[in-house]
């Protein structure tokens, strides 16, 4: 079975790469970023292209790729303004869905996020939100759609201050019966590990769409941990 990662350098995206290359039933991982992953892997194809606007001739040549994650995203203050925000988040993962859908993708992974909701008055979870509703339109035979709360891990671009200090005040919530009170707080790795195992379940004989919400992903993540055990 071979897989495309979207967004692979990022926090999750890292992540998904990390757990679809230990997964015995994947054979194949083909990275598209703009600079490679830190890991290397004979499993791993890692492509290079600083043109994101030729992702998806790259991932539509990719025939035969069952899974797709995308984990690929951006923030208003690091794309510069609102229109060009919407140009890379909503722009850049529709452009990749569509393709994916041409190369024969079966099951469409969406990190998106919680609160995602196209009817927003806030650009963020407008943006995920409509974005999430043109992936289901392209109708997959399955869509998995993961809406995590605030995500906790080691980042290589830090967050500015006040979203580093909501971050150190929600990790001490995690997994804890008052999760909620700090959006259902949850490590990259969890998410990937999650989106890996959800990924991987056989697929349904009817088209599907799986929302996961954050409180949902918390506890799949923490059965998951206790069964490693």
């Amino acid at each position: 079975m071979s897989t495309i990662i979207l967004g692979s350098t990022g926090l999750v995206g890292l992540q998904i790469v990390k757990y679809a290359e230990k997964a015995t039933l994947i054979e194949k991982i083909v990275t598209v970023s703009r600079r490679l992953p830190s890991i290397t892997s004979p499993k791993i194809n890692a492509i290079e292209e600083k043109d994101s606007d030729k992702w998806s001739e790259i991932i539509e040549n990719e025939t035969g790729t069952k899974i797709f994650f995308s984990a690929f995203g951006t923030t208003r203050s690091d794309a510069g303004s609102a229109e060009n925000f919407k140009r890379i988040d909503y722009g850049i993962n529709y452009a990749a869905a569509k393709a994916a859908k041409k190369a024969g993708v079966e099951t469409f992974v969406l990190i998106s996020t919680t609160g995602a909701n196209a009817n927003s008055f806030f650009l963020y979870p407008k943006c995920k939100g409509q974005l999430e509703n043109d992936i289901i339109a392209l109708e997959f035979p399955r869509t998995i759609i993961m809406r995590p709360g605030v995500l906790l891990g080691d980042r290589e671009k830090p967050k500015d201050m006040l979203n580093k200090a909501f971050v150190g005040y929600a990790r001490h919530f995690h997994q804890s019966r008052f999760a909620s009170l700090a959006m259902n707080p949850v490590y990259g790795y969890e998410v990937a590990q999650v989106a890996v195992n959800l990924s991987l379940e056989p697929l349904p004989q009817k088209k599907e769409v799986k929302i996961v919400e954050a409180a949902e992903i918390c506890a799949i993540a923490k059965t998951l941990a206790n069964e490693a055990k």
